[in-house]
């Protein structure tokens, strides 16, 4: 079945259109949703939670091509999670001074070494807010304009922030390369 369709009889409350879509996105939006919460059990929260709010606004989903869904439910499982870290911190992000922002981009090929999986686990001990911004701009492909809209911050915090978050995880990344021999 389509995306289209899918979302048209999930739209008419179709029961087996829905644990469709449940079925085709739910590990995906789980997996999306462990990137912001770092915890199993919060993320399956905001997973039911994205899918619930999800069947309540199917209605209003503009088809726009393949992908279109999966992109549409992902956006709301961003928002979702964003706002669970507001919600869980009052402040996310305080104000940088700019002259602490330091921009680098140190990757290295020898980083593609890496197996997913370790780069991943290294990706979750950054700090939250660090991991929300490289999450955002590495992952879901916002620009720093939007992240900095999305949060409520400027658009040099995101970028100092993505940058720390970058020189960590080369921190890393060398670390385990050293290791390895």
């Amino acid at each position: 079945m389509s995306e289209r369709e899918l979302a048209t009889l999930c739209s008419r409350s179709d029961r087996s259109a829905c644990r469709e879509l449940y079925m085709r996105y739910a590990a995906r939006v789980f997996a999306l949703c462990l990137r912001y919460t770092n915890d199993r059990a919060e993320a399956e929260d905001l997973m039911h939670d994205t899918m619930i709010k999800v069947y309540g606004a199917i209605g209003r989903f503009s088809y726009k091509g393949e992908g279109s869904l999966y992109s549409w439910i992902r956006s709301i499982a961003v928002h979702l999670a964003i706002d669970l870290i507001r919600k869980n911190n009052a402040q996310i992000i305080g104000s940088l001074d700019e002259n602490e922002i330091q921009i680098a981009d140190e990757a290295s090929d020898s980083q593609r070494e890496i197996p997913f999986r370790i780069l991943s686990e290294m990706i979750t001990t950054l700090p939250q807010t660090q991991r929300l911004i490289f999450n955002l701009y590495c992952i879901e492909g916002f620009s720093h304009k939007e992240i900095a809209d999305l949060l409520g911050i400027k658009m040099k915090t995101s970028s100092s922030l993505l940058a720390k978050a970058k020189k960590r995880l080369n921190v890393m990344v060398e670390q385990y390369l050293k290791a390895k021999g």
